[in-house]
């Protein structure tokens, strides 16, 4: 016997793909709608407020009082979400001090900042500073003078960490000598010149061959004291001879 068709059962699957079809778009519609709120709600200027700001590190030459300031004027009241962070993060870098800088949040109202202090290893020219660890000279807006540091100089900031690796050398040459440096200075020929305790400038010329500043340098520390001569009457000691020195005394 042949079975028979139901057409009825078909139009009953298609209205019911109809209907799931319907429900299902209503669903997406509703839930849109729900993110479509949260989100304009989570990101709204009055809800989640920065309030508090926290600064992590070790800092001696800035507050982090004068941090906190800094973040609060630029980011209290703005959205914590929505907040672009990398705003804070361009202006805490270029703060003088300021060596490197992190910036999180902390829901539901807080900032975090973590900073690096530079580290002043010596100064350059008069205003400025050289941090051995970053590689970098930075010149702060009030450089503090109570810091008993070597003062270096060259023509361009360029020069600075290849100006300090020779000062640090020359250092230990004279660490255990009555000659403290004071300055060292590098100019435009590349010629060496070092200021020593009682302003006497040593004259050590240039680097023709590996570390002839450094040999000019030990042959005064070896032989001056065997000229008898006063440091305290000496402006300055030439150096740039094969065998031997020139004198100049101070001008009386």
């Amino acid at each position: 016997m042949a079975s028979a068709k139901h057409p009825f059962k078909r139009r009953r699957s298609r209205g019911s793909f109809i209907l799931s079809l319907a429900v299902f778009l209503c669903f997406l519609g509703v839930n849109y709608k729900a993110v479509e709120f949260m989100v304009d709600y989570a990101t709204d200027s009055s809800t989640f407020p920065v309030a508090r700001v926290v600064v992590n590190g070790k800092l001696t030459h800035i507050s982090k009082e004068e941090i906190a300031s800094t973040v609060g004027k630029m980011a209290a009241g703005h959205n914590l979400i929505s907040y672009d962070l990398s705003q804070l993060h361009n202006a805490l870098v270029q703060m003088p001090w300021v060596s490197k800088a992190s910036v999180s949040r902390r829901m539901p109202d807080t900032i975090i900042v973590n900073l690096v202090e530079h580290f002043p290893s010596a100064r350059w020219k008069s205003t400025g500073f050289y941090d051995a660890h970053t590689d970098s000279v930075f010149y702060p807006e009030m450089p503090n003078t109570d810091l008993s540091l070597v003062t270096l100089s060259a023509p361009h900031d360029t020069l600075a960490g290849e100006l300090y690796a020779h000062a640090y050398k020359f250092m230990q040459m004279t660490a255990r000598t009555p000659y403290i440096i004071r300055e060292v200075h590098l100019d435009a020929a590349r010629g060496y010149r070092v200021l020593i305790e009682g302003n006497v400038w040593l004259i050590l010329g240039r680097e023709s061959s590996p570390d002839l500043p450094l040999l000019r340098l030990k042959r005064f520390i070896l032989a001056f004291r065997e000229t008898k001569l006063k440091l305290s009457d000496i402006d300055y000691v030439d150096l740039r001879y094969d065998n031997g020195f020139a004198v100049g005394e101070k001008s009386k």
